[in-house]
């Protein structure tokens, strides 16, 4: 059974690494000349994919941070801030999510085709529609994330910040 369960797992991270693979390579291909004739519809598809990679690794590399640091400066045993299957995989769709959208925007905005000196007021632009956005589903999987805790700590039936039954 837990082999079952163990390659379910490994499904979702599997695909996100070869995401980031084929992220790598559209990065390497990326030259101003091989896309600069290409509408931005045709763009959007290269963004949403660079988007969604950089949204996965930048949220798991800040999640894992965060579980570090909080478990370094923790004096007792305390339940790390991201830690069961369901907050990963919530986590890993609002990335999912955050990164399309963002892509999206940024393949619409054909921000990258602008004169050089009107690049800043266009990222300037689009940072006015992303900010939004972003704080939104930050809000949105934050509270999302502490009620999972909540309740799979209300689940679990252990006691409270790390005691047991001996003390």
């Amino acid at each position: 059974m837990d082999g079952i369960g163990q390659q379910g797992k490994k499904k979702p991270l599997t695909a996100f690494a070869l995401l980031i693979i084929l992220s790598g390579i559209i990065c390497f291909t990326l030259e101003q000349q091989w896309y600069h004739g290409m509408s931005p519809i045709l763009k959007v598809p290269l963004y949403v994919i660079l988007g969604t990679s950089v949204a996965f690794a930048l949220t798991f590399s800040v999640v894992d941070l965060v579980n570090y640091i909080l478990g370094f400066l923790q004096v007792s045993v305390a339940k790390p801030f991201v830690e069961s299957a369901s907050q990963v995989y919530m986590v890993l769709t609002t990335a999912l999510i955050m990164g399309g959208i963002f892509g999206l925007i940024f393949g619409v905005m054909d921000v990258e085709d602008e004169v050089s000196y009107q690049i800043r007021l266009a990222l300037l632009r689009e940072e006015r529609y992303c900010y939004p956005i972003g704080a939104l589903l930050g809000a949105v999987v934050g509270m999302a994330n502490e009620y999972i805790r909540e309740e799979e700590e209300r689940s679990s039936g252990s006691l409270p910040h790390g005691f047991d039954d001996e003390i």
